[in-house]
């Protein structure tokens, strides 16, 4: 049964994932966007500052918590397992902070969240939770609270479909993946209606994943100077970005049009989508060389630098029938099993100072074999800030030969930017890629050149987001500089009455808000901590 409350004040955030500010500004400037250019004009913009480009899988737990991943803990898919060498798949329960939306638990406050990435339902919430139904690469298998509710959309509105990424697609492939995608947004939008129909809530949270999806399907279609642009190919499937972005503005229209006198939306990108150049996959051959990192002395192919997946490509296995094997019959916990060995084996750690982690072929991570921290660390802490800087400094000589240009924009410091009690937790140095050419080899004067032939993915997330807000208590055209992702938590606690608890990075972007607003209530800061408590099992 709907509550009844005309004089509430409604907010709706709306993400839509990995949509880029620059092409959300120019298309809704060339009028193909025209209901988000009504909110532009009508609200305020920011760019969000995510962060800061070194962990493309951090921005959402990152929002979600208002914390940078120094105190939340999450950085990538795949992470080096505390106390061990051992690689495993993390997910939402591996943060140490609850998103700011458990903060109401206690509030009076009707809450529905749907399909945020990086979270699951948390007990104790008064409203919905829907996780994995229609993300873009869920962590977790579909849950909700109450639990039979996800059932219940898969029931009414269908499977949400996820086409295969490939690397080297036919286009009839390409054709079908689109159409699947673009009939993902009015599938996600009926099970939006469906949710919102179910309560007057005082916060309605969702995301769309779609333009994530598009993006790195996609991307390399739209930019005519991206390096896997085929003009042929684009002439088919040049549209389907800009498509996406249109049919993702005629969603919010539905949703949002004529609610905007007692609803403030919150319109949220946490990154954007670019072209990659990752030379990620050659780190462990440049640690190698460098000394950083040493092979076993027995390792046989392994010290050849052979990975996991070019070993099984030795297998007299059809790669046809051996990818359907895979997916169809083994299972993800195994193929993890089997990486973590791989990397574990590969390394010598009585002698490796520095090695390479897992990557999705963005950054490069590595970490320092540090005494106390690692298992087997042979890095004394006093020279752990003497050796990350030469490790900086030897990676910033490198170069690709096929530009003749250094190949690392930046070698950084984690600990330069980031402080929290997970700051361990990360790696210690991260590698910002060069974007002037793709890496095939990487040279350098100690040692000469390293080359390999892995196929990376097409497109990657650019640094900045972006926030549109708009309706009640929003002022029209205000200047916002130097928002972060954190800042919307605080920002949204603040809009909803709720005290900001002061273990939150972010700040609440007062810019934003209307004098009326802050007159009467003025920000309350409160020592409340969203840091998961033990009787809170994820």
């Amino acid at each position: 049964m709907a509550h009844s409350s005309a004089q509430k004040d409604r907010i709706v955030v709306i993400g839509l994932d990995s949509a880029d500010p620059d092409l959300i500004r120019l298309w809704a400037s060339r009028g193909q966007l025209p209901f988000i250019n009504s909110l532009l004009q009508s609200g305020s913009w920011a760019r969000l500052m995510s962060t800061r480009g070194l962990f493309s899988d951090s921005p959402w737990p990152t929002f979600n918590t208002g914390v940078p991943p120094s105190k939340h803990g999450f950085y990538n898919f795949q992470a080096i397992q505390s106390g061990t060498t051992d690689i495993v798949r993390v997910g939402e329960h591996c943060s140490r902070f609850l998103p700011f939306w458990w903060l109401l638990r206690d509030a009076g406050k009707r809450v529905a969240v749907f399909d945020v990435p990086k979270t699951k339902p948390i007990p104790g919430i008064d409203g919905i939770q829907v996780s994995g139904w229609g993300e873009e690469y869920p962590l977790i298998e579909q849950s909700s609270l109450p639990v039979p509710l996800v059932e219940e959309l898969t029931a009414r509105f269908g499977q949400y479909p996820r086409p295969k990424e490939l690397f080297d697609p036919t286009l009839k492939h390409e054709i079908k993946a689109r159409d699947t995608l673009l009939a993902n947004i009015e599938r996600k939008l009926k099970a939006i209606e469906f949710l919102q129909g179910q309560d007057d809530w005082d916060l309605f949270i969702t995301v769309f994943a779609e333009a994530h999806s598009i993006g790195h399907h996609f991307y390399h279609h739209h930019d005519p100077h991206h390096w896997g642009h085929d003009a042929e190919r684009a002439a088919v499937m040049g549209q389907a970005l800009p498509s996406t972005y249109v049919e993702l503005d005629n969603a919010l229209k539905h949703l949002l049009d004529g609610r905007l006198d007692n609803t403030t939306v919150f319109l949220v990108s946490v990154h954007g989508i670019t072209t990659n150049y990752s030379g990620s996959y050659l780190m462990p051959a440049v640690l190698e060389k460098l000394g950083y990192q040493v092979p076993p002395a027995s390792s046989g192919d392994q010290a050849g630098g052979k990975s996991f997946s070019a070993q099984i490509k030795d297998l007299l296995i059809p790669n046809a029938l051996r990818s359907y094997i895979n997916e169809k019959f083994v299972p993800q916990s195994h193929h993890d099993a089997m990486f973590s060995q791989q990397f574990n084996n590969s390394i010598d750690w009585q002698k490796t100072t520095a090695f390479s982690l897992p990557t999705e072929h963005f950054q490069g991570f590595l970490r320092i074999n540090l005494q106390g921290r690692e298992p087997y660390g042979v890095v004394p802490p006093d020279a752990y800030d003497e050796l990350c800087q030469k490790l900086c400094a030897d990676l910033e000589q490198l170069v690709n030969p096929d530009t003749g240009n250094r190949a690392v924009k930046q070698a950084i410091r984690v600990v330069d930017i980031y402080q929290g009690d997970r700051l361990y937790d990360l790696p210690d140095v991260v590698i910002q890629w060069a974007e002037d050419g793709l890496i095939h080899r990487l040279q350098h004067p100690q040692f000469g050149t390293v080359s390999g032939h892995d196929i990376i993915r097409k497109a990657q997330h650019s640094e900045d987001g972006f926030v549109i807000a708009a309706g009640p208590h929003i002022r029209p055209g205000a200047d916002v500089a130097g928002a972060s992702t954190m800042d919307l938590a605080p920002t949204l606690l603040y809009l909803l009455g709720q005290p900001v608890p002061e273990v939150l990075d972010g700040r609440v972007l007062l810019e934003f808000i209307d004098d009326n607003w802050q007159r009467d209530r003025p920000v309350q800061w409160s020592g409340q901590s969203p840091v998961i408590p033990e009787e809170v099992k994820l």
